[in-house]
């Protein structure tokens, strides 16, 4: 029991048909449907040979977690801009709360992260329209930064708000949501960081 099986093959499944059944999911991401499929006597056709579904899902994992971390990025750079803002307006001891090292150094900080974020995200989006050899590397690579820079940038979007960046109030806790529930699509940061390791390996071993 919990053994992967030891042949895997991939499905074509329309799930319009009657041997299919949703039932929805509550996450902590409210403003995204999430639902558990199940499938009873349905009909489908087979992707590939039979089994070669492992290999056929890590190339559509690998595909995924680019366009995932796109929309990580773009999280990321809101959550970036609105820290800002609230930054430049917020006055406390009659100064622009963004004066103050502390505000100013996470604000750098949530930067720095976007930027190395955006430039492995491209990397991937390279590697995928182009169909290079480097694609699973650059996947990897992009899904992790992306994962840990949205998650970074929606938390210090949080603290730059202070007390009311904690409140319903306030969309800080819409982009903390989208961040834990994108690491989470398609493999969390530390699935994908192992994969990394694993991938370079092989290709220096090689």
């Amino acid at each position: 029991a919990g053994k992967m099986p030891a042949v895997l093959s991939v499905f074509l499944v329309d799930l319009n048909q009657s041997g299919v059944s949703r039932t929805t999911l509550k996450t902590i991401g409210p403003t995204r449907g999430h639902a558990k499929l199940e499938f009873k006597n349905a009909k489908a056709e087979r992707i590939g040979a039979a089994g070669q579904g492992w290999e056929l899902a890590e190339a559509i994992l690998d595909r995924a977690a680019v366009l995932i971390a796109f929309e990580q990025v773009g999280g990321s750079a809101a959550c970036l801009e609105m820290a800002t803002d609230y930054a430049k307006n917020r006055y406390a001891f009659s100064r622009p709360i963004g004066s103050f090292q502390a505000i100013k150094h996470k604000l750098a900080e949530m930067y720095v992260a976007i930027e190395v974020a955006r430039s492995n995200t491209y990397y991937g989006a390279w590697a995928l329209s182009t169909e290079a050899a480097e694609l699973p590397f650059a996947a990897a690579a992009s899904r992790a930064a992306a994962s840990d820079c949205y998650y970074l940038c929606a938390k210090e979007n949080i603290q730059t708000h202070g007390g009311m960046g904690f409140t319903w109030e306030v969309d800080c806790h819409l982009f903390f949501r989208r961040a834990k529930l994108l690491a989470l699509q398609a493999g969390a940061p530390a699935v994908w960081k192992e994969k990394l390791v694993k991938r370079l390996e092989q290709r220096n071993a090689a």
